[in-house]
């Protein structure tokens, strides 16, 4: 699916994390119109993405696996059909909203790496390891459908004018040319905001002498405490990503996969299952009660 001008103004819509939200106050006899019906579906599904952002975070639950098919071939300087898949899953995108894959999707590797051209996978491309380095991501996406007759609204429209009747719950999966990070970017609990300090900062005497005191007692105790005074200023910076579209769609996606493809040149890259890594376990996890309770029997 391809992202559109609904879908931007969704993600900004969802991309503001501190603004108060707001619900109609019904009274009898007050006339409430469009706007009022769309602040009442706002207020209520932005409580449950906020929710999710903040108590949860950003991650895979179970599934949305992504693997080659085939995986495997005889001769590896082979120009072959390769295809990318993503399994069935379920998760949390960068911005708290549901993503659910609920059937398999594919992608031809070969004509998907032709449409982007050379210049295109340049950020991607490695020299010195002689690879291509791919990032496969997920979003939540609004799909418009169900398309009704309604009255026209300006001059000029069709003598027929619809509009969509519902908004699907969709997803966007994308393919993109991305070198992986060089080092580790330390621990980023909410995705559209940056990872915390790696030391405290700005504690008080006293908050000083309680952080040494927890140390004193446990290393456990110690690193709870440590990360509970990281975390009170963690918002010290804002707590909105930028508004540029780019930046916006970028805290939204959720890492799913790294690809690599051994190739000295982009100019001829031979797709063979032998020359393709798939890695899925760069990507985030959430854990439920369920799963912690099993890993602590």
């Amino acid at each position: 699916m391809t992202s559109s001008a609904k879908d931007f103004a969704t993600v900004e819509h969802d991309a503001d994390l501190e603004s108060p939200l707001r619900r109609v106050a019904y009274e009898a006899g007050m006339m409430l119109g469009l706007e009022a019906t769309r602040d009442e579906q706002g207020y209520h599904r932005r409580r449950l993405t906020r929710q999710q952002y903040w108590l949860h975070g950003a991650g895979t639950l179970a599934g949305m696996a992504v693997s080659i098919d085939p995986d495997a071939a005889e001769d590896p300087d082979t120009d072959m059909t390769v295809r990318v898949l993503v399994g069935p899953g379920f998760g949390i995108d960068g911005l708290g909203r549901e993503v659910l894959v609920h059937e398999s999707y594919c992608v031809n590797l070969g004509e998907w790496l032709a449409a982007q051209g050379e210049t295109a996978l340049h950020d991607g491309f490695d020299a010195g390891e002689s690879r291509l380095w791919l990032r496969v991501s997920v979003r939540h996406q609004d799909c418009p459908v169900a398309a009704q007759p309604v009255l026209a609204r300006k001059l000029n429209m069709s003598t027929d004018p619809v509009q969509p009747s519902r908004i699907a719950d969709g997803v966007l999966l994308e393919i993109q040319p991305e070198l992986p990070p060089a080092g580790e970017p330390g621990y980023r609990p909410w995705q559209a905001h940056g990872p915390l300090a790696d030391a405290p900062e700005g504690l008080t005497d006293a908050e000083q002498a309680t952080l040494a005191a927890a140390e004193a007692e446990s290393e456990a105790a110690g690193r709870l405490m440590n990360l509970h005074a990281r975390l009170l200023h963690a918002l010290d910076d804002g707590v909105s990503p930028q508004t540029v579209a780019d930046r916006l769609h970028e805290s939204a996606r959720l890492l799913l996969a790294r690809i690599s493809i051994e190739t000295t040149s982009l100019s001829h890259i031979v797709v063979n299952p032998s020359r393709i890594s798939v890695n899925n376990l760069v990507r985030p996890f959430l854990v439920t009660p369920g799963q912690l309770a099993h890993l602590a029997r």
